[in-house]
């Protein structure tokens, strides 16, 4: 008789059969044991982490290039089913997978723009994930160009007045026609253009700008074309300044926050600005910085209509404590004097031998024990010394 004998060895989610084989009798007893397979064991359930698709954005593609993109899923469990939802740019495709990554490729052989669809996947235990895309196909080359192409720049404006109109020229060099799709100004420019919704190939049109301060100072904007080229949109400076009739005085800032000083001693300047946005010049009569506060300027006894120029303002600390002062320009336009707030913070004392800073507080530091420190000159002002 043959004999087998069968030993099981039962671990977390397996089954190990050993066997061991004697002859006893030609007669073979077969011995069939169904286990079924262990799982759990006690341990704790693994965490599914969620799904999230990258990039969150595609690069618009070129008519003619080819073009080849990467869309990734992290988390979750594979395989994975990917869904193209929704138009791709003409020949253009979505290459699925289970896998977490899939592409989108191919040479797109028609411009278009803004193609918007959406790539969707789910996973193994059913979770899923949806990403939104916008896509142009924009045309090869770019052709467009602006002049002048430093932009356009008014002068002085009265506020709310409208200035005489300045023209810009955009041209295509190029041997197709060019879709323009919008030309827009911003802020206080507002403007008028040839262009319509394309340019042929070796045509100009125009675009006229208007500019209306809307307040006083430096205003900015630009032209913006939107187009169906590589660098669109295409945009052109447009700057001017906004003044009001007669004198005008501007502090910029209008506050200064000095870092914290010891006592006596000096900081970095920081700088204003003194800007005329007025019609006529300005006549200074002074500048002048108070409290522990000091400044210095090149502005001279007037400043023309649109001119600026530059006070630099330092803070040296006489007494320990939070200081407050103001530098003010006393001149002949509206408002005056134009004030700029200071503030600073002292900290430390008054080594042996500094000065003293008057009558206040005794700010010298103090002397070794049994020692006493003071002014030299009992009205506050001196050096500072020890007994």
């Amino acid at each position: 008789m043959k004999k087998r004998i069968l030993f099981l060895n039962l671990t977390c989610g397996s089954l190990r059969v050993i066997t061991k084989t004697t002859v006893r009798s030609p007669i073979v007893f077969l011995w069939v044991i169904s286990v079924a397979a262990l799982s759990g064991c006690g341990g704790s359930q693994q965490t599914v982490t969620p799904l999230t698709i990258t990039p969150a954005s595609l690069p618009n593609g070129t008519l003619g290039l080819p073009y080849n993109q990467a869309i990734q899923v992290s988390g979750g469990v594979a395989p994975f089913n990917w869904t193209a939802v929704g138009d791709l740019p003409h020949n253009l495709q979505f290459a699925p997978s289970a896998g977490n990554t899939v592409t989108i490729s191919g040479t797109p052989d028609a411009p278009a723009q803004a193609y918007t669809f959406s790539i969707e996947v789910t996973d193994s235990v059913k979770q899923s994930a949806t990403q939104s895309y916008t896509v142009s196909i924009l045309a090869e080359p770019n052709t467009l160009s602006f002049t002048p192409a430093a932009g356009l720049s008014f002068g002085p404006q009265l506020v709310g007045t409208a200035s005489t109109t300045q023209a810009a020229t955009l041209t295509n060099s190029g041997s197709s026609p060019i879709v323009i799709n919008s030309v827009t100004t911003g802020g206080d420019f507002s403007q008028n253009s040839t262009c319509g919704s394309s340019l042929a190939a070796g045509a100009k049109c125009y675009i006229t700008v208007t500019f209306t301060a809307s307040q006083t100072g430096p205003r900015s904007a630009s032209i913006t074309v939107t187009d169906d080229t590589t660098s669109s949109p295409h945009l052109l400076a447009l700057s001017g300044i906004g003044v009001t009739s007669g004198a005008n005085a501007t502090l910029s800032p209008t506050s200064l926050n000095f870092s914290s000083k010891s006592v006596g001693t000096a900081s970095s300047p920081l700088s204003v600005t003194l800007s005329n946005y007025g019609t006529a010049t300005l006549n200074i009569e002074s500048i002048a910085a108070a409290a522990d506060f000091g400044e210095t300027n090149s502005c001279g006894a007037s400043l023309a209509s649109g001119a600026s120029c530059p006070i630099n303002v330092t803070f040296t600390p006489g007494a320990t404590g939070s200081v407050t002062g103001t530098l003010s320009v006393t001149d002949n336009a509206f408002g005056s004097p134009q004030t700029v707030s200071l503030s600073g913070t002292c900290v430390g004392c008054i080594p042996q031998g500094g000065a003293c800073f008057g009558p206040g507080p005794n700010n010298c530091c103090p002397a070794p024990r049994g020692h006493h420190s003071f002014c030299s000159d009992p009205t506050g002002w001196g050096t500072c010394q020890e007994d």
